[in-house]
C-alpha cells in the first residue's frame, strides 16, 4: 500500500521525508566561531544570536559525547571549554539562577509529550476488531506499553532532582487534536486503526538522523517477527522563556527534545558544580553525582517494580542515571546507535526489537524489515535513508476490521445518548484511575504501580463497549480520555 500523507493544516511534505529537511541544529557541527561554553554560560555581553547558535553548537556537541558513552572525549571537551583562567567569570548569566521551576516545566513537558502518545496508541489499539490483525495489535501494544515505561522514567529524573512530578492533574492531559510541543507540522489525534493513524505514529515517531544502517541482507534467511560576535550588552538569555522558545523553534523530534532538556540538566549541573566548589567541573566524574541530584531515592520506581515492557527502567540519583534514561527512550523510539534496533543488535541480538518508528513502519507497508534486501537503497557506507520502506517477509494487515470511531470524540458529542455518556465517564474514570496508580507510584508508594497495567487492559472492554455502538451514519462512539468532569 502506498504512503499517505497524514491530516494537516495546509499542503506538507512527506512527514518520512521531511527528515531530510531537518533543521541546522540538527546537522550542527562544531566551529571555530562558536563561543566557548564558558562564554555562554556566564557572559552577559554576547548577543541573543550568538546565544542561539552556541546553544545549538554545545548542546549538540555535548550531548553526543555523554548519550553515546564518549567520556574519554567529553572531558578533552569540558577541559578545552573550561580549561582557562575562571576567576573572572561574571556573576551573571546562570550563576545563582533558580533552576527548579525551569526543569520542572521542561520535564513536565517531556512527561506530556509521552503522555500524549498513549491514548492514540491504545485507541487504534483497542479500535481492532478482536480475532484480526494480531501481529500489528501486538506492535502497538509493545509501543503503548513502552511509553509509559518513558513517562514513568522522567519521573524518575524529576524525583532525582527533587522535583514532584504530576501526571494525573487536568493540566496534565493532553486534549486532541493536538500538535506535540515542538516544532513540527503534524497534529496527534485520537482515530480508528488506519493507514492514516498509523502514518501520524511514523510521524510522532520520527528519527532525528536522515538515514540508519541497513539491516544485514542474508539470502533465504528464516524472518523473524519479532558565532559572530555581538554588540556587547548586558543580556541573561537563560530563562525558561527563551530556553522553551529555542525549542520550539529549533526542536522537530521527541529525541531532539531529550538531547536539549538533556544539555539543560547538564548545565544546571555545571553552575551547582560551580557555586559549591568555586571553579568548573574538568571531567564527569566532577559532575557526576551531587549538585541537582538532592532528590528522595525511596521515590524512586526500580525495575523489580514494572514488568509491563521489554525495555529497561532505570533509577536515577545522579546524571548518569539521566544518561542512562535518556539513552533508553530514544532508542525505543527511533533506534540506538543508527541502527533500527532500540539496542545495539550485534551485542544484544536475540533480545533485540525495533525501535518504535520502524514498528510502525512495518504495519504501515505491512511487511517486516527482518530478511529484506536493503542493497539498492544503501550508500557505501551501508547507510539508507530512515524512509526506505520495509522489503521483508509480509505482514498480514487487515484495514477493515476496525471499528468506524468518530476521530477525537468528545463527552459531549454523546449528550443524546445518556447510556453513551455514561460509559464514556465510566472509560475515563478507569483511565484516571491509571494515571493515579502511576502518580501513588512516583510520590513514593511503588506497590500501586502494577495497578496501571491492569487498568490498561481493564480499558480495553469499555473502549470496545463504546466503539461497537453507532454514533451517526458514519461513525461509532469510542473513548474521549478526557479529564473526569465529577
Amino acid at each position: 500500500m502506498r504512503q499517505q500523507l497524514i491530516n494537516k493544516t495546509e499542503p506538507q511534505e512527506n512527514s518520512e521525508n521531511s527528515t531530510f529537511a531537518r533543521s541546522s541544529f540538527a546537522k550542527s557541527t562544531i566551529t571555530e566561531e562558536a563561543t566557548s561554553l564558558q562564554s555562554l554560560l556566564f557572559d552577559s555581553k554576547i548577543s541573543k544570536h550568538d546565544w542561539t547558535e552556541g546553544l545549538k553548537h554545545h548542546s549538540k556537541t555535548l550531548t553526543n559525547y555523554l548519550l553515546n558513552n564518549q567520556i574519554k572525549e567529553f572531558n578533552t571537551y569540558l577541559q578545552s571549554q573550561f580549561g582557562g583562567h575562571t576567576e573572572e567569570i561574571s556573576k551573571q548569566g546562570l550563576a545563582g539562577l533558580d533552576y527548579r521551576p525551569i526543569l520542572q516545566d521542561l520535564l513536565q513537558t517531556a512527561i506530556l509529550i509521552e503522555h500524549s502518545t498513549i491514548p492514540p496508541y491504545l485507541t487504534a489499539l483497542y479500535s481492532i476488531k478482536d480475532g484480526t490483525n494480531v501481529l500489528a495489535s501486538q506492535i502497538i501494544r509493545s509501543v503503548a506499553v513502552e511509553e509509559m515505561l518513558h513517562m514513568i522514567m522522567v519521573c524518575n529524573v524529576m524525583n532525582a532532582v527533587n522535583i514532584q512530578p504530576s501526571v494525573n492533574q487536568p493540566q496534565n492531559y493532553p486534549t486532541y487534536p493536538m500538535k506535540l510541543p515542538m516544532n513540527v507540522d503534524f497534529y496527534v489525534g485520537l482515530e480508528t486503526f488506519s493507514p492514516n493513524s498509523i502514518s501520524t505514529f511514523i510521524a510522532i515517531e520520527s528519527p532525528t538522523n536522515p538515514t540508519v544502517k541497513a539491516p544485514k541482507y542474508i539470502p533465504q534467511i528464516e524472518t523473524s517477527t519479532s558565532f559572530s560576535r555581538g554588540v556587547a550588552q548586558e543580556n541573561n538569555f537563560w530563562t525558561l522563556e527563551n530556553m522553551k522558545n529555542f525549542m520550539m523553534k529549533n526542536v522537530h523530534t521527541i529525541g531532539e527534545y531529550y538531547d536539549v532538556l538533556f544539555f539543560y540538566i547538564v548545565v544546571f549541573q555545571i553552575i551547582a558544580y560551580y557555586e559549591k566548589n568555586g571553579k568548573l567541573p574538568q571531567n564527569f566524574e566532577e559532575l557526576n553525582k551531587g549538585g541537582i541530584f538532592t532528590g528522595n531515592p525511596a521515590k524512586q520506581i526500580r525495575p523489580e517494580q514494572y514488568y509491563g515492557s521489554g525495555g529497561k527502567l532505570h533509577p536515577v540519583d545522579a546524571l548518569e542515571g539521566v544518561i542512562l534514561v535518556f539513552q533508553e527512550i530514544k532508542g525505543q523510539g527511533e533506534g540506538a546507535d543508527d541502527s533500527i534496533f532500540d539496542v545495539d543488535a550485534s551485542q544484544f541480538e536475540e533480545g533485540a526489537e525495533l525501535a518504535h518508528y520502524f514498528r510502525f513502519k512495518e504495519v504501515f507497508h505491512e511487511h517486516f524489515y527482518v530478511g529484506g534486501d536493503y542493497r539498492p537503497f544503501t550508500d557505501e557506507k551501508g547507510m539508507m535513508p530512515v524512509a526506505t520502506p520495509p522489503v521483508g517477509k509480509p505482514l498480514p494487515v487487515d484495514w477493515s476490521a476496525a471499528y468506524p470511531m468518530k476521530p477525537n470524540p468528545k463527552i459531549s458529542d454523546y449528550k443524546a445518548n445518556p447510556a453513551l455518556v455514561e460509559q464514556g465517564k465510566a472509560f475515563n474514570a478507569t483511565y484516571k484511575k491509571l494515571l493515579d496508580a502511576i502518580q501513588a507510584a512516583v510520590e513514593g508508594n511503588a506497590e500501586e504501580l502494577p495497578k496501571s497495567i491492569m487498568y490498561m487492559y481493564a480499558l480495553k472492554e469499555q473502549a470496545i463497549g463504546l466503539m461497537s455502538q453507532p454514533l451517526d451514519s458514519q461513525y461509532n462512539a469510542g473513548p474521549t480520555f478526557e479529564y473526569p468532569s465529577n
